[in-house]
């Protein structure tokens, strides 16, 4: 079972320890209100009750900033958050005010002992709080949902944004290249919800997780998939060589332009390997020779596409084709150039560590 991430006020984890220190992360979060809640707000403190509208704003931007806490420190590799820090402002000026959150802490990569979690396994809580059980019913209402295929409401993606269900992600995608096939209607007020809150999901989800599901669906879908990767920077040297090894280059080469959060150094040995492939690709053309109206041999480039060129000619001049003997365009050579110049400072950048 996967090791719960924690995030704690305190400088330790009981049965735990720190193993690699990734350093401080943060993050502020900004929302602005209205002059009319304010108002609201100031007499109900007046006359000594409480504010539901400061409740809910707060309450929203604090499960923000800690959610979007999380994911940097998980794109770091950490596992866990120590020493949070939380600090709320309200800024006011011009019959405006907004309201401020900045959260801090350091990511680490904790080691927990086996035994502390085999004790905690077996230990049989002796009562589970009124929030623990409507969370829990809540998930089981919205996988439900999930698996008749119904789209879910922004309260409902609220949630799941707080507390992602692994199950569900594949049939939430699955909504979506429904809704951009015209088999939902895109304006359709769940389907407008969809399209607002599906990207930040899978920027929650665990890199691999989005990762192995997004690319799975990329050669299927790959305007719409596109885009959620490379927001994501969800950029897989191996999911790359994997779409090279499947023939889609054109997706591949596509994929170049995606950056990813953290290079190692095995990632730069699979990109490598992405640029050996992509410059020995096998001739989709050829070179054929012809006899000229005066009888001699004349060489002519073949295009992948049947065209016939001056044998001079780099890329088809033909319809528009503009493809090389390889199959490529002129865009797409210059992707790899550019993908090339990555690697090679990428390379440099490693060496000097």
């Amino acid at each position: 079972m996967e090791q719960e991430f924690i995030i704690t006020s305190t400088n330790n984890i009981e049965g735990g320890n720190v193993s690699k220190y990734f350093g401080v992360i943060n993050n502020n979060v900004v929302v602005g209100t209205n002059l009319f809640s304010d108002i609201g707000a100031s007499f109900l403190d007046i006359f000594g009750g409480t504010s539901s509208s400061y409740q809910n704003k707060l309450k929203n931007i604090y499960e923000t900033s800690i959610q979007n806490l999380k994911v940097k420190a998980r794109n770091l590799g950490a596992n866990a958050i120590l020493g949070l820090s939380i600090d709320f402002d309200q800024i006011s000026g011009g019959n405006k005010s907004m309201f401020m959150i900045s959260v801090s802490g350091t990511a680490v990569l904790v080691n927990y002992s086996s035994n502390k979690n085999e004790n905690n396994n077996l230990k049989l809580k002796e009562s589970i709080s009124n929030d623990i059980l409507t969370n829990e019913l809540t998930k089981k209402q919205i996988i439900n949902k999930a698996q008749k295929d119904l789209l879910l409401t922004q309260e409902e993606w609220h949630f799941i944004q707080q507390n992602p269900i692994l199950s569900i992600s594949e049939k939430l995608l699955t909504n979506f290249l429904r809704v951009y096939g015209n088999t939902i209607p895109k304006d359709s007020d769940n389907g407008k919800i969809l399209i607002n809150n599906i990207t930040n999901y899978f920027r929650i989800l665990e890199k691999e997780t989005s990762t192995n599901i997004l690319y799975e669906k990329l050669i299927e879908n790959p305007t719409q998939i596109f885009d959620f990767i490379k927001i994501n920077n969800l950029f897989s040297p191996e999911k790359v060589l994997w779409l090279i090894e499947k023939g889609e280059i054109g997706v591949a080469i596509i994929c170049l332009n995606i950056n990813k959060e953290n290079y190692s150094t095995n990632d730069l040995s699979q990109m490598i390997k992405i640029i050996e492939y992509l410059e020995n690709l096998e001739d989709k053309g050829s070179i054929k020779s012809s006899k000229s109206l005066l009888g001699k041999d004349k060489e002519k480039y073949i295009c992948p596409n049947g065209h016939s060129n001056d044998v001079e000619k780099e890329f088809c001049e033909t319809y528009g084709c503009l493809l090389n003997i390889k199959g490529l365009s002129v865009g797409q050579i210059e992707q790899i150039k550019e993908f090339k110049i990555k690697v090679e400072t990428l390379s440099s950048l490693l060496k000097q560590n």
